[in-house]
Formats: structure tokens, sequence, C-alpha cells
């Protein structure tokens, strides 16, 4: 026989496992594993809903420090600066230039606002808190010059390497801001307002940090008022789970009681009619040995007891037989003939005495057999297939192996009039076993049950 397990016992090179659901309706639903898949999955929508909102609340809290940047701008701008902005200013007149650094000093540079400059048309420095700056010219940006020519204030972050900022700490990002004034004279000058970035985002952050406990405590709230609806569900689809699972249990037990009673009353009537004319019949070719028409007869006769041997097969696959009274060798050894009758050459090995076992036990080892010999007729076209129980460990293990076509063992589907192999899965998993197939297109297939001794 083709060898199914490599020596390790691990599947052999190319075989797959699948193991098949622990209940007839899939995974068993559970009160705490639905309420802790709902927390943890509430935990991540949470978070996720968290992270989110504080990055927009930071974006905006950020955008609204930068409007308060350009709005303070305008602010010192007319207020401290533009009075004391002569013509003289621009001519470099030393006592203009000291009252405006005078103003700008004492109203201007404070807290995160750390540095001015003031830009004529050309780009020239006329006045800086920074006197080393006074005079330069600098070919102004695009911000400055949209800004010197709308009049619309414009704020953006600064780049310290520009030559106009060499003075600057590379270390210290800026927010630069422009506003346009005018001398006495109406001729327009270019205001320039540094503002150090950290102290934006603060202000920025603060204002998130007014707003977050109430955003974080909101979604926090929801989601604890949503903890005892979930409950609340859970329980009821553990419930109707179990239901369903009592109604299973209670239509295979209905199907078995019927299943007995048919084959009660095969076995007691038709078998036994068709069993008594195949005697009467031999009892009249031997009588009449010889005699006219007593080919036929006999022929007869022989068909008779193919039907009676066909019909106690049939028997046997309609409802098992007293497994305890007979033995579940003898039960499977049934199953194995047609099989046999077939040409299929079969092996069976029961290594564990029956009244070892429990009444559930050896039905499940028996239903299992079954299925997997019925699978086999129907769809392996295998030239082996043997069966064997045995005590391994803690357990006793049944494996139904053939060396047929195999299958890609993915969802198997049920197939009408029988249990199919989730159902039986789901018995198994009553009893504490479980039931595993292994397979691969073209390499046979491995049916293992494993029940725990008791």
């Amino acid at each position: 026989m083709t060898a199914l397990r490599s020596a390790s016992g691990a599947p052999a090179e190319g075989r797959r496992r699948s193991d098949l659901p622990g209940s007839v309706f899939g995974d068993r639903v559970t009160t705490p594993r639905l309420v802790l898949r709902y927390t943890v999955t509430g935990l991540v929508v949470l978070v996720l809903v968290a992270v989110v909102t504080v990055f927009a609340s930071r974006t905006i809290g950020t955008q609204e420090a930068i409007g308060d940047a350009i709005r303070a701008t305008s602010l010192v701008a007319e207020v401290a600066a533009e009075p004391t902005l002569t013509d003289g200013v621009l001519a470099g007149d030393p006592t203009a230039l000291a009252a405006l650094d005078h103003a700008v000093r004492t109203h201007v540079v404070r807290g995160s606002l750390v540095r001015v400059k003031i830009w004529d048309a050309s780009g020239r420095i006329v006045y800086s808190d920074e006197s080393r700056l006074i005079g330069d010219r600098f070919a102004l940006g695009d911000d400055a010059r949209s800004a010197l020519a709308t009049g619309t204030p414009v704020a953006d972050i600064s780049d310290l390497g520009d030559p106009e900022n060499r003075l600057e700490e590379r270390a210290v990002q800026l927010l630069e801001v422009y506003e346009r004034l005018q001398t006495p004279s109406g001729t327009p000058v270019l205001f320039e307002a540094y503002f150090s970035y950290a102290g934006v985002t603060a202000a920025g952050r603060s204002l998130w940090l007014q707003f977050a406990p109430y955003i974080l405590g909101a979604l926090g709230l929801l989601a604890l008022l949503q903890v005892p609806i979930a409950v609340s569900l859970a329980r009821r689809l553990h419930r109707t789970q179990v239901q369903r699972e009592h109604l299973f249990a209670r239509a295979i037990e209905a199907t078995d009681a019927e299943r007995r009673r048919i084959a009660g009353d095969l076995h007691d009537g038709v078998v036994q009619d068709l069993a008594g004319v195949a005697f009467s019949l031999g009892a009249v070719t031997r009588r009449d040995a010889g005699g006219p028409g007593m080919d036929e007869v006999e022929n007869a006769a022989g068909r008779v007891r193919h039907a009676v041997r066909s019909l106690r097969s049939l028997l046997v696959e309609i409802y098992p037989p007293n497994l305890y009274e007979e033995g579940l060798e003898a039960a499977l050894s049934d199953l194995l003939a047609r099989l046999a009758a077939r040409g299929t050459e079969t092996s069976l090995e029961v290594g564990v005495p029956v009244p070892a076992l429990d009444v559930d036990v050896i039905e499940l080892l028996y239903r299992v057999g079954q299925e997997g010999l019925r699978n086999v007729a129907e769809h392996a076209d295998a030239q082996r297939v043997e069966i064997t129980v045995r005590r391994e460990g803690a357990a006793v293990v049944m494996r139904v192996v053939d060396d047929g076509r195999g299958i890609d063992p993915g969802p198997l589907p049920d197939r009408p009039g029988h249990l199919g192999l989730r159902a039986l899965a789901g018995l198994a998993d009553r009893l504490g076993a479980t039931l595993e197939m292994e397979s691969a297109p073209g390499r046979g297939t491995e049916l293992r049950l494993e029940v725990p001794a008791r």
C-alpha cells in the first residue's frame, strides 16, 4: 500500500490535512468568546477613531493657531509698528529707526513672536530687530510679493536655508507671516513677523486638549453602553445554537429509531419470507433433481438467495447491528464485504476490546467507518482500503485509509440522506473526540478519528 505518512508521523509530502468543524453548525459560539471578540473589536475601533480624531483635532488646532498668528501679526503691525513707521525709516534716518525699534521691542517682540523685518518693494530690509540685517537686499519670494500686491496676509514655514535667515537658529523652526503696511506718504512696505513654530503647535495642542476629554469620553461611553447589548445578543445566539444542536441530536435519534424499525420489519418480514422461499425451492430441486424445469427452479433459488444476501447487506447499511453483542469488528467486516465484492482489497484490524468502550464511542466508530467506506465506494476508485482501530496512549484512534484518487480537503458538502463528515464531526465533538481528514489529489485519503479513552 502507498505510504500515507512519513516516519515521523507528519503528513506525507503533498498531502494536506483538513480539521473538520467541531460542531455541526460550525465552531461553538460561547458568550465569553463573543463578548471578548466584541470588546477587542470595539477597542480596536476606538483606538482607530481616537487616532484619527487626535490627528484631525491637532491639525485643526494648528491651523487655528496659525490663523491666530496671522491675526496677531495684523494687530501688532497696525497698532504698534505702523504708527511709528515714517518715511525716515525708508531713508535710513537713525532717529526714525530708533523710534520704530523702541516700539517693536516694547510692544511686538514677545512670547512666540521672535523676529521682525520690514521690507521695501525692491527687497531691501529697511528695518529688523536684528540690526545686522538692515540694508541687506534679497529677492522677495512668491508669498511676500503676493502679500505686498494684494494686502492679504500670508503665512508659511520659514526656509532657514535662505540667505535672509542666516542669522536665525537652525534648530528652531519658524512660522513667517507677511502683512502689508504703508508709510504716511502712502508707500507700501512689507511687515514680516517670525513666530516660533513650537509655540504655534503648542497652541494647537492646547486647543485640542480642551476638547479631547469630551470626544474620547463620548467614544468610550458609547462603547460601554453597547457592551450589555453585545452580551444579550451573544447569550441569545448561544442559546439558539444550543437549541439547534439539541434538535439536530434529537433528529438523529429519531432517524435511528425509524431506521431500526424499518430494519426490524424487513428482517422479520421480507427477509424471512424470501429465506423460506429459497429453502423451499432448494428442497424441490433436491427432491426432483433432473426433472423437467428443475434448472429454472434452481436458478430461481439462487436469485432468491442472492436477494436475501443483498437485503441483509442493506439492513446493515440502514441500521448497524447490536455492536455490543456482535462486536465492532464483525460490523466493520460486513461493511468491508461490500467493497471486497467489487474487487477492492480490504484490511481490518481492531485492537481494542468492545467491552472497554462506551456504547456511544462504539457507535461513533461504526458511523465514521461507515461514512468513510461510503465515500471510498462512491468517489475514491481505490484499489485497497484498510481500517485500523488501536489504542494510542490515552486515546482510541480509528483510521480509514485508501489509495484512491484523493481530494482537495476544502469545505465538504453534506450529501442528502447521510449524516456526512460535518455532522459526524459535530457528534465527535460532543464526545470530546476529533475527526480529521488528510488527503491530496492522486495520493489517497486518510480519515482519522481520535476518541479519549474512558
